[in-house]
């Protein structure tokens, strides 16, 4: 007999005979519930996206007792035996990386044939669900701390020299606690190392699918291939869009907006890789002509960051220190105004003058 705990009333309900994901109603407490497929220590409840060969659920890990997100290895592809070697790799190196602003992989197993990847399932939600034309403009000073967490994430796995190939909002994310982590390495570099592999990145048009084209490198979008550099890339977009609520570089359709950031007029070289006619570069508007309160040194930054070639982009490291900077500069103005409002709302006091005070008895 198949068993699944109620999450309401904590009671076993008789599953049996019942197919996996289907949502039932517990008959004592009327709380909905999901029959999971079971892999093992695993119990996959929701699925929630297919990207590449990956397909990934939300769900349950029983051997730590947590909510999950499970990615698991499709077994039908035809190249099942290099992906599987890819998935082993990237989850052996992403296994090392730990930093409080890096959602961290818990398990990577093969299990019932099934090679399977999970994550903690976030609780809170994306930077990608901002929406700018309902919500307005956010506050710059809290959208740069979100983003300086997110950029210390970042440095750390610079440092090991692990890029992430898909940095974006929808891959930032703010728990229910309100920690800022980086999320979703391993299905990115899987993706990227999986097109290497398998020659599907020459195809443009499915970027949609697999990446965000506003927020892909000009280097991606021409040859397919990338560095860590271009991580920076896309982070100075992502400031671009969180302060201003523009992209910075935007077409008609998908092929139009990768190819806005690639085709140059001036001398400077290119990545020999051809473009379809009609589609030209076009630089993006200063930050500060969208959005005045910007700060001079954060605008700098996000541009530097927008450069054409990688060399010209600055490292996690030189970002995170330009924030350091605005932030020590912003908290000394404020002393400085909070002194000078202490200066003006104090009341003046009587001081008495020597000739009047009273004799010494």
């Amino acid at each position: 007999m198949s068993e699944v705990v109620c999450k309401g009333c904590g009671e076993l309900m008789d599953t049996s005979g019942i197919e996996p994901f289907t949502v039932c109603e517990c008959s004592g407490c009327g709380t909905e519930v999901v029959i999971p497929y079971k892999l093992d220590y695993l119990l996959l409840e929701r699925h929630v996206a297919r990207i590449s060969a990956l397909d990934i659920y939300h769900g349950y890990d029983t051997s730590i007792d947590a909510p999950a997100e499970i990615i698991v290895l499709d077994n039908e592809v035809p190249e099942i035996d290099a992906f599987v070697e890819i998935a082993k790799e990237e989850a052996v190196i992403l296994s090392t990386l730990k930093h409080p602003n890096i959602s961290p992989l818990m398990e990577h197993e093969l299990i019932s044939g099934y090679l399977c990847v999970s994550y903690p399932l976030i609780d809170g939600y994306l930077l990608s669900d901002y929406n700018p034309e309902e919500q307005g403009l956010l506050d710059v000073e809290s959208v740069l701390d979100v983003l300086h967490a997110a950029a210390l994430g970042m440095a750390v796995a610079h440092n090991k020299e692990i890029a992430h190939h898909n940095l974006c909002p929808e891959n930032i994310s703010i728990d229910a606690r309100g920690h800022v982590r980086v999320i979703d390495f391993f299905t990115s570099r899987f993706v990227y190392r999986a097109n290497q592999l398998t020659g599907s990145d020459t195809d443009i048009a499915k970027f949609g699918d697999l990446v965000s084209p506003y927020f892909i490198s000009p280097e991606k979008a021409e040859s397919g291939v990338e560095d860590r550099r271009s991580d920076a890339f896309s982070f100075g977009v992502t400031m671009y869009y969180m302060l201003t609520g523009k992209y910075p570089f935007v077409g008609s359709n998908v092929l139009e907006t990768v190819y806005s950031r690639v085709r140059k007029k001036d001398s400077e070289p290119t990545y020999n890789a051809a473009a379809p006619g009609g589609v030209e570069y076009v630089p993006p508007v200063e930050p500060k002509t969208l959005r005045g309160e910007i700060p001079d040194s954060i605008a700098e930054l996000i541009m530097a960051c927008l450069s054409y070639l990688p060399v010209r982009r600055p490292t996690f490291s030189e970002i995170i220190t330009i924030l350091n900077l605005h932030k020590a500069d912003l908290a000394k103005k404020q002393t400085v105004v909070a002194a000078q409002i202490e200066m003006v709302t104090t009341k003046t006091r009587a001081i008495p003058k020597m000739g009047k005070l009273g004799k010494k008895k």
